[in-house]
């Protein structure tokens, strides 16, 4: 007697149907992340191929050479000390007044002496105008001319005795702007000679950021756009603005070699490296308590990209973010 086999039961409709759409849910979930993962692959290659930002960028500022003008001496008084702030109108060092204290007692002295030359001259000459027909034509003339030459001495010592009052108010050197004192090097006892740099005074007002951008992210680079300045010495970024892009920098094909003739290349290479152009970039504000110095590392981004990094919304503009300074 022969036993059959079991007979399976029909397939239920509803689990095959589940695992239709099981199938179909997997397809489209791999689709779906495909597709974000291609457009985060073209976003990152248009942010570093295109978008408008840049990690070489340095921080810089105005400086200033300090030196005496026209008046050189030993210096006598020092006040300041090395990356102090001072204030406009501080006093930063004096030179030994002396020389210029005797050049001023004798300036006002030939004055003195040419003023009543002057006065003696001009009673002569009036009194000669006053004699009539006593006194010759050719003797009047004289006496007249040597009265102007009087006066004219009077002003000359007048210029000298300004020129002396100058050198002497010029013997205290004072800061001409708000800023740090740096690279001072002078020394109390030290000779100061006039137009030689004694120190360097930093212009606190005067901080901007220079950045270097390829040429091939310029084109939506314009004066008065956005810009977010994030230092390598800081996680907070800064704004600031785009004040003006350079015009022209150095071509090294240009050099004149042989026989004054131009001096060119002659490596002609597959890539291309695209050229750096200078964009100067005013720092809007500066946080209390935030440290800046000339020569700092910067990276900075310009346009909608500035906003998106200095106002993070999504999780895709923190990625930007991250990768355009921290990466």
């Amino acid at each position: 007697m022969t036993v059959s086999p079991p007979t399976a039961p029909p397939p239920d409709k509803s689990s095959v149907l589940g695992y239709k759409l099981r199938k179909f849910s997997s397809y489209i979930i791999t689709l779906v992340v495909v597709c974000i993962a291609l457009l985060l692959v073209i976003d990152v290659w248009y942010l570093y191929m295109r978008a408008p930002w840049t990690r070489d960028a340095f921080v810089r500022v105005e400086v200033t050479d300090i030196s005496t003008e026209g008046v050189s001496g030993y210096v006598t008084n020092i006040p300041v000390k090395m990356n102090e702030r001072v204030n406009k109108g501080d006093l930063l060092f004096e030179i030994d007044p002396t020389r210029y204290e005797l050049a001023l007692a004798q300036a006002q002295a030939r004055l003195k002496v040419n003023q009543t030359q002057a006065a003696l001259d001009l009673a002569f000459a009036e009194s000669r105008m006053l004699a009539g027909k006593a006194v010759s034509d050719e003797n009047r003339q004289t006496y007249v001319a040597r009265a102007q030459t009087s006066q004219l001495n009077v002003q000359s010592a007048q210029a000298d005795l300004a020129l002396a009052e100058y050198n002497l108010y010029r013997t205290k050197v004072y800061a001409p702007t708000h800023g740090y004192v740096a690279n001072l090097t002078l020394r109390v006892g030290d000779f100061a000679n006039s137009g030689q740099q004694s120190m360097a005074l930093l212009n606190e007002d005067s901080f901007w950021v220079e950045a270097y951008f390829q040429e091939t992210k310029l084109a939506g680079v314009k004066p008065g756009d956005q810009a977010a300045i994030a230092l390598m010495a800081h996680e907070e970024a800064l704004e600031g603005e785009v004040i003006s892009l350079s015009r022209g920098i150095a071509n090294p094909n240009n050099d004149s070699g042989t026989l004054g003739l131009q001096k060119i290349n002659p490596i002609d290479s597959w890539v291309r490296l695209a050229q750096r152009i200078p964009v100067y970039i005013k720092i809007k504000q500066v946080p209390e308590g935030f440290k800046l110095a000339a020569g700092m590392t910067a990276s900075v981004a310009v346009g909608n990209l500035a906003e998106e990094t200095l106002n993070p919304l999504n999780v895709f503009d923190r990625l930007k973010r991250w990768l355009t300074f921290y990466l």
